[in-house]
């Protein structure tokens, strides 16, 4: 099981061990507050899209919302069928099989992790540098911009392809 948790609780003692579980707490929730934001604006939008609200429809006002900002009509009943949606499969699988998340992280293992954070963020940011230099004719300057250049993000591409290569032969 977690193994780290358990050396850091006996190195550190109780202390440790209750400031590592809060971290973990904040680290998930955070992270699923974020996701599931997302996951429900994108389902209000396609139920925006698929019902064709017309942009009338779409200024009439109703309640006041947060920041008082006016709400479109039917707004909170489609807010409240999109959360529904989105929250509601993944809610129910995890109280039927209450171990799925783990045994989805092991089965995606190596392939799933490399190719998630090590491919296509490597992958992206090559293909933004090669837009925004063929908009400015000059290398653009980008916030966060790490030493290396593209040879770091292509070997970075390289080595987590070869350890991707392995993972793939052996599922075909």
């Amino acid at each position: 099981k977690m193994e780290v948790v358990s050396v850091l609780g006996q190195v550190g003692g109780p202390v440790v061990t209750d400031l590592v579980e809060v971290f973990s707490l904040c680290a998930i929730g955070s992270s699923m507050a974020g996701a599931s934001v997302s996951l429900v604006d994108f389902f209000e939008d396609a139920i925006g899209i698929l019902s064709e609200r017309k942009p009338s429809e779409q200024i009439k006002s109703s309640p006041v919302v947060s920041g008082g900002e006016f709400a479109p009509s039917g707004t909170l009943s489609i807010r409240i069928l999109a959360a529904a949606l989105a929250l509601g499969p993944p809610v129910i699988l995890a109280y039927a099989f209450p171990d799925i998340f783990l045994v989805a992280l092991e089965e995606a293992g190596l392939l799933g992790g490399v190719s998630l954070y090590g491919i296509l963020p490597a992958v992206c940011i090559l293909s933004l540098r090669r837009s925004s230099m063929e908009d400015v004719n000059e290398q653009a300057i980008m916030p966060g911009r790490l030493g290396g250049g593209d040879a770091i993000l292509i070997g970075l591409v390289a080595i987590s392809t070869a350890l991707v290569l392995p993972e793939i032969r052996e599922l075909l």
